[in-house]
């Protein structure tokens, strides 16, 4: 049974797009790979026993929110002037930019991955993949080997984001198309309500 929604149900979809389009919306970028002095951080690692302070933490989580509310925006924009094909490509070419444009109004950097990638180049942070290969799914606060504080915070799938990450069965043609045209190794369906999605990454300078 293909999934059937009305404009109105495209709409409300974006809010789910905007977290759970994670690695498709996002390509390999800088923040992953280099601090920001540009320094690689392949090595950084968890200091074990050591926790951000309570402001550090609310600091990033208000930058989460930030990403959240910049990209439902526009993908809301996008969906409801042409549709959740164009959303995707909109999601494509300009969820990297958005995302440094929060970074650097927060002075932190911030990105997501996922559970099953869409996009290849999203791979998490060093810090951060045992994490993600256990599937934690609770909010997650460390201190890393650099000094920085980072967060890793879960996303879980929402019922409107079946539409791009749901069962193939589910998933429209129209949606289906615009995949496999600008994801060629997507992963990233198959999730069921309330299933681990992937995560944000964020990491703060002390």
């Amino acid at each position: 049974m293909k999934l059937r929604l009305n404009v109105s149900g495209w709409i409300l979809s974006a809010v789910g797009f905007a977290l759970l389009m994670n690695a498709g919306c996002q390509k390999a970028s800088a923040p992953v790979a280099k601090d920001a002095a540009g320094t690689e951080t392949s090595m950084v690692s968890i200091v074990e026993g050591e926790t951000p302070a309570d402001e550090q933490k609310q600091a990033m989580l208000a930058a989460k929110d930030a990403l959240f509310q910049k990209l439902s925006g526009r993908l809301m924009e996008a969906m409801g002037t042409q549709g959740p094909a164009a959303a995707i490509a909109v999601c494509q070419k300009e969820a990297v930019q958005i995302a440094a444009d929060v970074g650097d109004s927060h002075g932190l950097k911030i990105g997501r991955t996922g559970v099953r990638l869409r996009n290849v180049n999203n791979q998490p942070p060093s810090w951060a993949k045992a994490m993600t290969d256990a599937k934690v799914d609770t909010p997650q606060f460390v201190s890393l080997t650099n000094g920085n504080a980072a967060a890793l915070l879960p996303i879980k799938l929402q019922a409107q984001c079946l539409m791009c990450h749901g069962p193939g069965e589910q998933i429209a043609p129209v949606i289906q198309d615009q995949l496999v045209k600008l994801y060629p190794s997507d992963q990233a369906t198959g999730f069921q309500e309330g299933e681990l999605r992937g995560w944000f990454w964020i990491e703060k300078d002390r």
